[in-house]
Protein backbone atom coordinates (compact mmCIF):
# COMPACT_ATOMS: atom_id res chain seq x y z
CA UNK A 1 0.00 0.00 0.00
CA UNK A 2 1.45 3.81 -0.52
CA UNK A 3 2.42 5.64 2.26
CA UNK A 4 -0.94 7.48 2.89
CA UNK A 5 -0.93 11.24 3.66
CA UNK A 6 -4.35 12.71 3.43
CA UNK A 7 -2.86 16.67 4.01
CA UNK A 8 -0.76 16.22 0.56
CA UNK A 9 -1.89 18.83 -2.07
CA UNK A 10 -4.37 16.52 -4.64
CA UNK A 11 -2.56 16.78 -8.28
CA UNK A 12 -4.53 16.57 -11.09
CA UNK A 13 -6.42 13.41 -11.87
CA UNK A 14 -6.90 11.96 -15.54
CA UNK A 15 -10.83 10.60 -14.17
CA UNK A 16 -11.83 13.86 -13.13
CA UNK A 17 -14.57 13.46 -15.70
CA UNK A 18 -15.80 10.29 -15.03
CA UNK A 19 -15.88 11.58 -11.04
CA UNK A 20 -17.94 14.78 -11.57
CA UNK A 21 -20.60 12.88 -13.87
CA UNK A 22 -20.82 9.89 -10.67
CA UNK A 23 -20.87 12.40 -8.31
CA UNK A 24 -24.32 13.60 -9.17
CA UNK A 25 -25.88 10.59 -9.71
CA UNK A 26 -24.77 9.25 -6.24
CA UNK A 27 -27.83 9.38 -3.62
CA UNK A 28 -29.38 12.25 -5.46
CA UNK A 29 -32.18 12.42 -3.56
CA UNK A 30 -30.59 12.38 -0.18
CA UNK A 31 -30.55 15.51 1.58
CA UNK A 32 -26.71 15.61 2.14
CA UNK A 33 -26.09 15.08 -1.60
CA UNK A 34 -28.57 16.36 -3.43
CA UNK A 35 -27.35 19.73 -4.17
CA UNK A 36 -25.01 20.54 -6.90
CA UNK A 37 -21.93 22.37 -5.48
CA UNK A 38 -23.05 21.75 -2.00
CA UNK A 39 -21.12 20.21 1.17
CA UNK A 40 -21.97 16.92 0.70
CA UNK A 41 -20.68 17.20 -2.98
CA UNK A 42 -17.64 18.76 -2.80
CA UNK A 43 -16.73 16.68 -0.01
CA UNK A 44 -17.34 13.20 -1.97
CA UNK A 45 -15.35 14.89 -5.14
CA UNK A 46 -12.32 15.40 -3.41
CA UNK A 47 -12.55 11.84 -1.85
CA UNK A 48 -13.00 10.08 -5.21
CA UNK A 49 -10.15 12.49 -6.85
CA UNK A 50 -7.60 12.07 -3.92
CA UNK A 51 -8.29 8.05 -4.10
CA UNK A 52 -7.75 8.21 -8.05
CA UNK A 53 -4.76 9.98 -7.40
CA UNK A 54 -3.49 7.32 -4.83
CA UNK A 55 -4.12 4.03 -6.55
CA UNK A 56 -1.91 4.73 -9.30
CA UNK A 57 -3.12 1.26 -10.36
CA UNK A 58 -6.67 1.10 -10.25
CA UNK A 59 -7.35 4.71 -9.79
CA UNK A 60 -11.60 5.65 -9.64
CA UNK A 61 -13.62 3.09 -10.60
CA UNK A 62 -17.18 3.63 -11.72
CA UNK A 63 -19.54 3.00 -8.34
CA UNK A 64 -16.90 3.97 -6.11
CA UNK A 65 -18.69 7.05 -5.41
CA UNK A 66 -21.58 4.76 -3.80
CA UNK A 67 -18.92 3.46 -0.77
CA UNK A 68 -17.10 6.94 -0.62
CA UNK A 69 -20.68 8.76 0.11
CA UNK A 70 -21.76 5.70 2.48
CA UNK A 71 -18.60 6.55 4.65
CA UNK A 72 -19.28 9.88 4.48
CA UNK A 73 -22.44 9.54 6.59
CA UNK A 74 -20.70 8.53 9.49
CA UNK A 75 -17.47 10.11 9.71
CA UNK A 76 -15.51 13.07 8.14
CA UNK A 77 -13.35 13.23 5.07
CA UNK A 78 -10.01 12.47 6.14
CA UNK A 79 -11.11 9.74 7.95
CA UNK A 80 -13.64 8.61 5.01
CA UNK A 81 -10.66 8.56 2.67
CA UNK A 82 -8.51 6.33 5.33
CA UNK A 83 -11.41 4.10 5.48
CA UNK A 84 -11.76 3.65 1.83
CA UNK A 85 -8.19 3.05 1.48
CA UNK A 86 -8.78 0.19 3.88
CA UNK A 87 -11.41 -1.42 2.56
CA UNK A 88 -10.05 -1.10 -1.35
CA UNK A 89 -6.13 -2.60 -0.19
CA UNK A 90 -6.61 -4.06 3.48
CA UNK A 91 -9.85 -5.90 2.85
CA UNK A 92 -9.30 -6.57 -1.11
CA UNK A 93 -12.18 -4.73 -3.03
CA UNK A 94 -9.11 -3.26 -5.06
CA UNK A 95 -8.52 -7.01 -5.92
CA UNK A 96 -11.73 -7.02 -7.95
CA UNK A 97 -10.22 -4.52 -10.95
CA UNK A 98 -7.50 -5.93 -11.09
CA UNK A 99 -6.16 -7.97 -14.01
CA UNK A 100 -9.48 -7.80 -16.09
CA UNK A 101 -11.37 -8.66 -13.35
CA UNK A 102 -9.96 -11.93 -12.77
CA UNK A 103 -10.85 -12.01 -9.19
CA UNK A 104 -14.23 -10.82 -9.45
CA UNK A 105 -14.86 -13.32 -12.63
CA UNK A 106 -13.55 -15.93 -9.21
CA UNK A 107 -15.83 -14.53 -7.17
CA UNK A 108 -18.87 -15.22 -9.51
CA UNK A 109 -18.02 -18.54 -10.17
CA UNK A 110 -18.03 -19.03 -5.92
CA UNK A 111 -21.74 -18.01 -5.58
CA UNK A 112 -22.77 -19.84 -8.49
CA UNK A 113 -21.52 -23.16 -6.92
CA UNK A 114 -22.95 -22.09 -3.55
CA UNK A 115 -26.18 -21.51 -4.98
CA UNK A 116 -25.97 -24.73 -6.39
CA UNK A 117 -25.44 -26.55 -3.27
CA UNK A 118 -28.08 -24.19 -1.08
CA UNK A 119 -30.49 -23.18 -3.66
CA UNK A 120 -31.05 -25.93 -5.96
CA UNK A 121 -34.49 -25.01 -7.44
CA UNK A 122 -32.96 -21.04 -8.23
CA UNK A 123 -29.84 -22.23 -9.75
CA UNK A 124 -31.58 -24.74 -12.06
CA UNK A 125 -33.99 -21.75 -13.51
CA UNK A 126 -31.60 -18.97 -13.75
CA UNK A 127 -29.49 -21.56 -15.71
CA UNK A 128 -32.80 -22.45 -17.75
CA UNK A 129 -32.80 -18.87 -18.44
CA UNK A 130 -29.27 -18.35 -19.15
CA UNK A 131 -28.94 -16.13 -16.42
CA UNK A 132 -25.43 -15.57 -15.25
CA UNK A 133 -24.10 -14.19 -12.03
CA UNK A 134 -22.13 -11.60 -13.68
CA UNK A 135 -25.37 -10.20 -15.08
CA UNK A 136 -26.76 -9.32 -11.54
CA UNK A 137 -24.16 -9.43 -9.05
CA UNK A 138 -21.37 -6.74 -10.69
CA UNK A 139 -22.62 -4.47 -9.18
CA UNK A 140 -23.27 -6.01 -5.96
CA UNK A 141 -19.40 -6.66 -5.78
CA UNK A 142 -17.79 -4.15 -7.10
CA UNK A 143 -20.00 -1.50 -4.87
CA UNK A 144 -20.74 -3.46 -1.99
CA UNK A 145 -24.18 -3.31 -2.52
CA UNK A 146 -24.28 0.25 -1.95
CA UNK A 147 -25.68 1.20 -5.05
CA UNK A 148 -28.88 0.09 -4.99
CA UNK A 149 -30.34 -1.21 -1.69
CA UNK A 150 -31.70 0.98 1.16
CA UNK A 151 -29.11 2.62 3.27
CA UNK A 152 -29.97 1.18 6.26
CA UNK A 153 -29.41 -2.43 4.98
CA UNK A 154 -26.28 -0.59 3.57
CA UNK A 155 -24.62 0.47 6.52
CA UNK A 156 -25.31 -2.93 7.85
CA UNK A 157 -23.62 -4.57 5.24
CA UNK A 158 -20.55 -2.12 5.92
CA UNK A 159 -20.59 -2.63 9.48
CA UNK A 160 -20.45 -6.39 8.60
CA UNK A 161 -17.58 -6.21 5.96
CA UNK A 162 -15.59 -4.39 8.91
CA UNK A 163 -16.16 -6.87 11.19
CA UNK A 164 -15.89 -10.34 8.89
CA UNK A 165 -13.98 -9.06 5.88
CA UNK A 166 -15.08 -9.66 1.83
CA UNK A 167 -16.32 -12.80 2.05
CA UNK A 168 -19.55 -11.95 3.47
CA UNK A 169 -20.46 -10.55 -0.10
CA UNK A 170 -21.55 -14.24 -0.48
CA UNK A 171 -23.52 -14.10 2.58
CA UNK A 172 -25.89 -10.90 1.79
CA UNK A 173 -25.88 -12.43 -2.16
CA UNK A 174 -27.46 -15.80 -0.95
CA UNK A 175 -29.98 -14.01 1.15
CA UNK A 176 -31.03 -11.59 -0.99
CA UNK A 177 -31.17 -14.44 -4.18
CA UNK A 178 -33.20 -16.33 -1.11
CA UNK A 179 -35.92 -13.79 -0.82
CA UNK A 180 -36.05 -13.45 -4.43
CA UNK A 181 -36.50 -17.59 -4.59
CA UNK A 182 -39.28 -17.34 -1.99
CA UNK A 183 -40.93 -14.70 -3.53
CA UNK A 184 -41.20 -16.29 -6.98
CA UNK A 185 -42.35 -19.16 -4.95
CA UNK A 186 -45.14 -17.39 -3.45
CA UNK A 187 -46.09 -16.02 -6.86
CA UNK A 188 -46.25 -19.17 -8.01
CA UNK A 189 -48.24 -21.05 -5.55
CA UNK A 190 -51.18 -17.54 -6.08
CA UNK A 191 -51.29 -18.09 -9.59
CA UNK A 192 -51.52 -22.22 -9.48
CA UNK A 193 -54.69 -21.11 -6.99
CA UNK A 194 -56.02 -18.54 -8.79
CA UNK A 195 -55.88 -20.56 -11.97
CA UNK A 196 -57.61 -23.51 -10.30
CA UNK A 197 -60.32 -21.27 -8.79
CA UNK A 198 -60.74 -19.83 -12.29
CA UNK A 199 -61.49 -22.96 -13.63
CA UNK A 200 -63.41 -24.11 -10.57
CA UNK A 201 -66.03 -21.16 -10.78
CA UNK A 202 -66.13 -21.89 -14.43
CA UNK A 203 -67.05 -25.16 -14.30
CA UNK A 204 -70.10 -24.25 -11.79
CA UNK A 205 -71.52 -22.14 -14.34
Amino acid sequence: MPRLRVRSPVRDSAQESVITRDIHRTFPAHDYFKDTGGDGQESLYKICKAYSVYDEDIGYCQGQSFLAAVLLLHMPEEQAFCVLVKIMYDYGLRDLYKNNFEDLHCKFYQLERLMQEQLPDLHSHFCDLNLEAHMYASQWFLTLFTAKFPLCMVFHIIDLLLCEGLNIIFHVALALLKREAVAAAAAAAAAAAAAVLLVTNQGLQ
